[in-house]
């Protein structure tokens, strides 16, 4: 038996599902990475709003730095994003996975391309396949297609 031939879209299916099943376990850390970075991030900026600068004679001198380099709306963003912990956990696990999903389709459709090119010019692998004890075979011969009379 000899496979000449790789489906391109039945590969890039094995493919997306590889790559979508493999990347989950990632998809969960990255996804709470995410959302460990977004309330850091939120409390962070909400302590720029309580700045000091040091004014010597003067003493502490508040300043909000979010106002001075208008980041108010990148606050408000964070701020938004914080407060819905679950959606955002979902949404970054989700286009985690389909993002390896994807990367897993090209790949192995490329690899289809490339073993298609190559058995075109070499014939292909050669598989042999050999039944295990106590299985039953079928035998399937190829019909020659010509019509003719016994005689």
């Amino acid at each position: 038996m000899r496979i000449r031939r790789i489906g391109l879209i039945s590969s890039a299916k094995f493919g997306f599902v590889t790559g979508a099943v493999t990347a989950m376990p990632v998809g969960i850390v990255i996804a709470l990475v995410a959302r460990v970075i977004i309330g850091w991030l939120r409390h962070l900026l909400e302590g720029w709003q309580r700045a000091t600068i040091d004014g010597g004679l003067l003493g502490p001198v508040p300043v909000d730095v979010i106002r001075l380099l208008g980041l108010g709306q990148a606050l408000g963003a964070v701020r938004q994003l914080d407060e819905l912990p679950a959606i955002i956990v979902a949404a970054v696990f989700v286009c985690v996975v389909v993002l390896a999903g994807a990367l897993g389709a090209a790949t192995a459709g490329w690899w289809a391309m490339a073993y298609n090119a190559i058995a075109a010019l070499s014939g292909g692998l050669t598989v042999e396949l050999e039944p295990e004890s106590g299985s039953q075979v079928l035998v399937l011969q190829k019909h020659s297609g010509k019509v003719g009379r016994g005689g």
